[in-house]
């Protein structure tokens, strides 16, 4: 009897050994009470600079949810639409040229609706925001239909702008409208614009709402109407349709338009829509299963999708919601640089009603590991294919020829202890659950480097 119960126990503490977490991320609220967060941007020092629709940019302290006011921008008006306070960018040398770009919608003449991109100026001193200069003014804008993102890429400043719900300027360059615009940081315009004179890259736009760079290429995601939500790779001079066009070139009118106008046809399409927004391109190693593809904020579905372009980049293959973060309406999302994701929302009625939040995607690593975060540690050893079904390759460009490994879960539970001769080994994970694990690996007594792996 004892036997049998000896063994009963041997088998439970086995189980749980070898159980992995499903997701290998948590999510946490970082800052509630705010205004529809536009725009969240990445800071020298690790904060997050935000704009806020009805006129702020704030400046969030990512472990603490602090958040300092830098400009209440009086001239911004929500026109009781879709206007306010849009896209934010930090220049590249920030802050030893300490720019920030912004753009917004004002109302002159008592009703005339308009959008402005300026430039902020960042004191230290007073820890505030003061106007600078002008870059372009008079943009029209509607009750719908205003954009507007902002990139830097490159030392130039890409601007999106939607069509002022007025489908004759999208495919009109004399308008500034449906446009993605491009300047220099100083407000002219680059030489090498496709329109000489012109700060218009492309055009034939709804309504971009989000805007990143997928290595050297710019991606842009825009609004359809009832149908036709895009995802597009955004080229100089090209034309992307609109309203000649909506979606892909799959109708003989729009084939016929398509072919004479240099049309560029999206990476991705969705009918019904889904009301896409922020994207960023993630890059980062600390989430393996979103590394090099396309997080996409949706408003309509209330969630953040994972794309995956295919080896040209020029066509998205496959979509997947990310589990757990289903927060309402999501206007925005950013990648930091150490890995983490922000995510914020858009689900606020009016400027009384406050309820919007930013949210932290993080990795939960054990501190037990007996490392800090895994992006600060020097790349000796690699790990591979990630995911995996049945072996691990482990590589080490160590100076070292031993190591010793141990196969922990997401809880920091040892599963085993390996030793590593030379600069090659296969570890059998087939006996594994599916999930993530960690390979701590300890050179000479000490934590050198821990990876992530994934059982597929």
């Amino acid at each position: 009897m004892m036997i049998k119960i000896y063994a009963l126990v041997i088998a439970a503490f086995i189980n749980v050994q070898i159980f992995a977490q499903t997701n290998d991320y948590s999510v946490r609220e970082v800052k509630n009470g705010l205004y529809i967060p536009w725009e969240m941007v990445n800071a020298p020092d690790g904060s997050i600079w935000f704009t806020q629709r009805h006129g702020s940019i704030s400046r969030l302290n990512p472990v603490t949810g602090q958040v300092k006011q830098l400009i209440f921008e009086q001239n911004v008006s929500i026109n009781n639409g879709e206007g306010g306070m849009f896209g934010l960018a930090l220049h590249p040398d920030f802050p030893n040229t300490p720019e920030v770009f912004c753009s917004y919608n004002y109302v002159i003449n008592g009703n005339d609706y308009r959008e402005k991109l300026v430039v902020y100026e960042y004191n230290p001193t007073t820890d505030e925001l003061t106007y600078k200069r002008l870059i372009v003014d008079m943009i029209e804008g509607a009750v719908i239909h205003n954009g507007s993102r902002l990139l830097i890429s490159n030392n130039k400043l890409y601007m999106t702008t939607g069509d002022a719900s007025n489908v004759s300027f999208p495919q009109n360059t004399s308008s500034l409208n449906g446009k993605i615009l491009r300047y220099n940081l100083d407000g002219s315009i680059p030489a090498d614009n496709p329109i000489p004179g012109s700060p218009i890259w492309s055009f034939g736009h709804r309504n971009p709402q989000g805007l990143t760079m997928m290595g050297n290429k710019l991606v842009s995601s825009e609004h359809g109407p009832s149908n036709d939500d895009e995802i597009n790779i955004i080229e100089a001079g090209r034309n992307y349709g609109w309203p000649n066009v909506e979606g892909y070139c799959n109708l003989p009118a729009e084939a016929t338009f398509c072919s004479a106008n240099n049309v560029y046809e999206p990476a991705k399409s969705w009918t019904p829509t889904i009301a896409v927004c922020g994207i960023e391109f993630y890059t980062h190693p600390l989430f393996l299963q979103w590394q090099n593809k396309l997080l996409l904020a949706s408003l309509k579905t209330q969630a953040l999708y994972v794309l995956t372009f295919n080896a040209n980049q020029n066509t998205i293959i496959s979509q997947v919601d990310i589990p757990e973060v289903s927060f309402g309406r999501i206007r925005d999302v950013l990648a930091a640089p150490n890995g983490k994701i922000y995510v914020s929302t858009s689900n606020s009625n009016n400027v009384n009603n406050k309820i919007d939040k930013i949210y932290e995607i993080y990795d939960p690593t054990p501190t037990g590991l007996g490392t800090g975060d895994t992006d600060h540690l020097k790349n000796s050893w690699t790990a591979s294919p990630v995911p995996a079904n049945n072996t691990i390759t482990l590589q080490n460009k160590s100076k070292n020829d031993t190591a010793e490994v141990d196969l922990v879960d997401m809880s920091g539970k040892l599963i085993r202890q390996l030793h590593v001769q030379g600069k090659q080994m296969q570890i059998d994970i087939s006996d594994l659950e599916e999930g993530f694990y960690y390979l701590k690996i300890k050179e000479r007594g000490s934590v050198q480097q821990v990876l992530k792996i994934q059982k597929q």
